[in-house]
C-alpha cells in the first residue's frame, strides 16, 4: 500500500462519508417540508435515512481509527505512560483486528444466508446491500490497522499529551 493510494482511499472514504451525510440531511429535511406544508410524506423516507445514517456511521469508524480521535481509546490510553501506551496500542489494534475479522466473516455468512435475501419493508433493497456497510467498514478498518504496523511504523512517532492530558498523535 503506497502513500498514494493510502491518499486515494482516505479521500473517496471521507467524499463518500459525506455524500450519505447530505443525501441524509436532504432526505429529511424534504421529508419534514412535505409533512408539515404538504400533509404527507414517502413512506421510504424513514427507511432511505436509516441506511444512510448506518452507512455513514460505518464509514466513519476508519476516519476515526486513522485520525486517532476515537474518545474512549483515546481517554484510556491517556493514563498510562509513554511506553506502556505504545504496547497498549499494539495489543488494542490486534485485538481490533481479530475482532473485526470475526465479525466480517459472521457478516458474510448472513449476507449469504437466508437474512441477506429478505427485502426491506419500504425500498425494497434485499438487507445483504444493508449489511455490506460492516463489511465495507471493515476492510476500511484493517487496511488502516495493516498500514499501522507496516507503514507508520506503528504511530509512535509524534505523539503526546496534550495541556487537557490526552494522548494526542
Amino acid at each position: 500500500m503506497n502513500n498514494r493510494f493510502n491518499q486515494k482511499l482516505n479521500t473517496i472514504n471521507d467524499v463518500v462519508a459525506s455524500i450519505f451525510f447530505v443525501a441524509m440531511f436532504i432526505t429529511v429535511f424534504t421529508s419534514v417540508v412535505l409533512r408539515y406544508f404538504f400533509g404527507f410524506s414517502f413512506r421510504w423516507t424513514e427507511e432511505l435515512t436509516r441506511y444512510l445514517f448506518i452507512y455513514m456511521v460505518f464509514l466513519a469508524i476508519p476516519i476515526a481509527f486513522r485520525e486517532n480521535i476515537h474518545a474512549a481509546i483515546e481517554y484510556f490510553r491517556s493514563t498510562f505512560l509513554k511506553k506502556i501506551n505504545h504496547i497498549l496500542q499494539i495489543f488494542c489494534d490486534l485485538l481490533i483486528g481479530i475482532t473485526v475479522t470475526y465479525i466480517g466473516y459472521s457478516t458474510i455468512i448472513m449476507i449469504r444466508g437466508r437474512l441477506g435475501r429478505t427485502l426491506s419493508s419500504g425500498l425494497k433493497l434485499p438487507f445483504g446491500y444493508i449489511y455490506s456497510a460492516v463489511l465495507f467498514c471493515i476492510g476500511l478498518l484493517l487496511i488502516e490497522i495493516i498500514q499501522g504496523f507496516i507503514i507508520k511504523g506503528y504511530r509512535q512517532q509524534n505523539t503526546f499529551i496534550d495541556k487537557d492530558g490526552f494522548l494526542r498523535g
